[in-house]
């Protein structure tokens, strides 16, 4: 059997590509970065070609302490990352120079891919949590490396919390098992109050790594701060893990929290107040997933640094993802799963577009930037295409994956949850509208002219391929669905596959035929493109032919039109936005006190207090012999 068709070599060989590509970048930087290109795209080929197929082999011999196994979940989840992984290689030998330790950069890039391979291919909950704990190590050193040991710091503490919470669910599960094992778990029958907590473990866990409402701080600190290859892999790729993460919490553990109705929480079991048979429990994930698409839209819209603002973006949407596959319904978390597919690939484009400008300008403000079109315009329309998927308008992936969420949203008559998706389709529009307007539209400011240039021919590779499968995965659906084997997956996890019916999408409220309504969206396009080359012109006018009163503007940067884009709205509910800033804020400044009361009582040089302790841990060992 072909070697590339087993999963531990695989693994192994992302891990060794990453030695090489240390040891090559501690001579040659930029070629230690070619060689995570090649690396990355061995692990995409052979995971998608072999994992697809159904061919690949879980069997480990070098090392048998691992444990792997089929998944079809595990498979979608594995190619999507991994393809992501390659696209974003393309920029790193553009960028690994920028960076102090830019081996070590190449190395933890590959260490983060075999790290996320082995969290979807492991059938064993410890291996997994090993896994899990491998990328976020080796992902936390990467992102100081954008100049932000801040954002370091609380990446690591979120996701801290995340792996405890993963790790005494799992630990729950093995004392209720006796194993580690997926299947075994999965088999159990556990009473109402393990399966709960087990449930909100995974669920505390999957937020954490999503980025999800209330535990979203991390998220714009550590896209806006890492390096900008980084920043899309967290978006397009890694933020992934807390997903896939969410899903087993979800499909595994609640519904076994539902049917079983005895024990002290029943009551989150219940569906008699509830119309649509979902449960509170359901309801609880739902409504946090709709905060996070309303909180994250809000923030976003506030943003004047782009990969802030995208990061933000980044939050809503996993609140999207959130929402699809907490009503476990087949066509919503179709939705969903094909949610993860057009996110990806959008924000990730959108990512990689607003990392080629800053390459060239050196800032990522939008009040600091315009213009860009003219020297850009191949990066103008990957990002234009991105944002058009994201804002879930045809004919781009996002409207397909938002259509089923609707349809499910809709059909159990979710009417806080159904606004807020609504809301947050129309938001996504107004905040993606504005790097596009700000960054590559309007005036350039003086002192970019004639210094912006196209990015070059290795980075538009993955930009063109970006954007081209975001049109095909919105024209052709189906196609792509049955390429991802998304029915396999529904079947798998014990819901009914979405139904094709020729060229059109069965939904609980009508069909979708996206490709007649791609169709009729191109002619709209060639209608307005003609009538643009036909009609006159607007006059192209510098920023400094502008005038007040009768007196020429000098300072015409403070009149930049992107700032302030939305003010009027923004004031509308500014003085409710940092809520939760300061209750982060309150809980960490206790968390200091806390730490300087431990520090002053255990590590101490004050020879009273050592002696207090001695006696009092003298006491409590001869406790016995005292009384």
């Amino acid at each position: 059997m072909d070697i590339f068709t087993n999963v531990e070599f695989i693994i192994l060989l992302t891990l060794g590509f990453g030695v090489i590509a240390y040891l090559v970048g501690r001579y040659n930087k930029t070629a230690g970065a070619f060689a995570t290109i090649i690396g990355t795209a061995i692990t995409f080929l052979a995971v998608a070609y072999y994992g697809l197929n159904g061919e690949l082999d879980f069997t480990a011999d070098l090392f048998p302490a691992f444990s792997y196994g089929f998944s079809n979940l595990g498979i979608f989840f594995a190619v999507i990352v991994s393809f992501i992984f390659l696209m974003v290689s393309f920029f790193n030998p553009y960028f690994v120079g920028k960076y102090k330790y830019p081996a070590l950069y190449s190395m933890l890039f590959m260490f983060s891919l075999a790290g996320a391979m082995g969290v979807f291919f492991t059938n064993d909950f410890l291996d997994m949590f090993f896994f899990f704990e491998f990328v976020v190590w080796t992902s936390l050193f990467l992102i100081p490396l954008g100049g932000s040991k801040k954002a370091a710091t609380m990446y690591y503490g979120f996701s801290a919390a995340g792996s405890f919470a993963l790790l005494f669910a799992i630990f729950m599960i093995q004392k209720e098992t006796g194993r580690f094992n997926m299947e075994t778990a999965f088999a159990h029958v556990f009473t109402t109050k393990q399966s709960v907590v087990i449930f909100f473990l995974f669920m505390f866990s999957g937020f954490a790594k999503l980025g999800a409402f209330p535990l979203h701080i991390w998220l714009p600190k550590v896209l806006g701060k890492a390096p900008d290859p980084i920043s899309a892999v967290f978006s397009g790729g890694l933020e992934k893990l807390g997903a896939f993460v969410a899903i087993i919490g979800i499909i595994r553990f609640m519904p076994m929290a539902i049917t079983d109705t005895a024990g002290l929480f029943a009551y989150l079991n219940a569906t008699a107040f509830l119309s649509n048979g979902m449960t509170l429990l359901q309801l609880i994930i739902g409504l946090l997933g709709a905060m996070t698409i309303v909180f994250g839209t809000l923030m976003a819209i506030r943003q004047d640094d782009a990969k802030k603002l995208l990061a933000y973006s980044s939050m809503s949407n996993g609140g999207y993802i959130l929402v699809a596959i907490v009503l476990m319904d087949s066509i919503t978390f179709s939705g969903g799963l094909y949610h993860i597919v057009a996110h990806a690939l959008a924000s990730t484009a959108a990512f990689l577009a607003i990392g080629a400008v800053s390459r060239q300008t050196g800032t990522t403000k939008m009040s600091e930037l315009g213009g860009h079109i003219h020297e850009m315009p191949i990066t103008y329309m990957v990002y234009l295409i991105a944002i058009i998927s994201m804002a879930g308008i045809p004919p781009m992936g996002g409207f397909i994956s938002k259509w089923l969420i609707f349809q499910g949203v809709i059909d159990k008559g979710l009417i806080v949850i159904g606004a807020a998706t609504f809301f947050g389709s129309i938001g996504s529009f107004l905040y993606v509208f504005r790097p596009l307007a700000a960054l590559f539209l309007g005036q350039q400011l003086p002192q970019f002219k004639d210094k912006v240039k196209e990015a070059p021919i290795l980075m538009l590779i993955p930009l063109l391929v970006l954007s081209a499968l975001n049109i095909v995965t919105g024209i052709f659906p189906i196609q792509s669905m049955r390429f991802l084997n998304i029915n396999a997956v529904l079947n798998e996890l014990g819901l009914q596959s979405l139904v094709f019916n020729g060229w059109t999408i069965a939904g609980h409220n009508g069909g979708l035929q996206a490709t007649l309504i791609a169709g009729m969206f191109g002619i709209g396009v060639v209608i307005a493109f003609v009538l643009f080359m036909l009609l006159k012109k607007s006059k192209q006018v510098g920023l400094m032919d502008t005038y007040t009163a009768g007196n020429f503007i000098y300072t015409e940067e403070l009149l930049h039109y992107s700032v302030d884009f939305y003010a009027p709205l923004e004031r509308l509910y500014e003085k409710y936005i940092n809520i939760m800033k300061n209750f982060y804020k309150s809980l960490a400044n206790k968390v200091k006190e806390f730490g300087r009361v431990t520090k002053y009582f255990f590590f101490t040089n004050k020879p009273e207090i050592t002696v207090f302790w001695i006696i009092v841990v003298i006491a409590f060992l001869l406790w016995g012999d005292i009384v």
